[in-house]
């Protein structure tokens, strides 16, 4: 995993230790790519959460992230207990139902929890979910994600947003095995600065 750069940082409280979010590329491809489909209405979708350790959680891949048949307005996108219900549904098919922890929705313009978006997240504690993470959008890329734990007592924070990419091992290794056998050490190991060698000058 190669962290790429930080997509939102709340400011940091003293004591508190902020739970990240990472979001691969494809992940964030595939919301943006909703979002950003030619309808003036907000959309609401799902996502299967990945975790490690007590405070890092992962969305793997365009794949993790889905929408649901719904209904919304140019302003709302209200998750009622039908709209959850299928994406619990399509967890069940996928096998991944413990998985289900992310509920994502895009603003018109400035991305921000409002008091809708509030009343979701206690929908989904109500629901007997032991935690849930939120993720609002726009359309300019601007991201602010919470985690919300909601048992054994109640707790909610905004999260850091961060964007990864998987390395491929293949690549790895065949990166590895061609320095090996073609990269020569410059001068007892250190390479000439600004540029590469071709016969025996230095090109920048």
């Amino acid at each position: 995993m190669q962290l790429l750069h930080t997509l939102a940082s709340p400011p940091e409280v003293p004591g508190l230790i902020r739970p990240k979010l990472l979001l691969s590329q494809g992940a964030l491809d595939m919301i943006a790519t909703y979002v950003n489909t030619p309808v003036a209405t907000e959309i609401n979708g799902f996502g299967f959460i990945g975790r490690v350790g007590s405070d890092v959680f992962f969305v793997a891949s365009a794949q993790d992230v889905f929408i649901t048949q719904q209904t919304v307005t140019a302003g709302s996108a209200h998750v009622n207990g039908s709209a959850y219900a299928l994406a619990l549904d399509h967890a069940v098919e996928c096998g991944r139902d413990a998985e289900l922890r992310l509920q994502w929705h895009s603003h018109p313009s400035d991305a921000y929890f409002s008091p809708t978006d509030m009343t979701n997240i206690d929908n989904f504690g109500n629901a007997g979910g032991e935690w849930f993470i939120s993720l609002v959008t726009n359309r300019d890329g601007d991201i602010h994600a919470r985690f919300d734990r909601f048992r054994p007592e109640r707790f909610g924070v905004e999260m850091q947003v961060q964007l990864y990419r998987e390395v491929d091992a293949g690549l790895e290794a065949r990166a590895r095995e061609d320095v090996e056998k073609l990269v020569k050490t410059f001068g007892g190991g250190k390479r000439p600065r600004g540029g590469v060698v071709l016969s025996g000058t230095t090109t920048k």
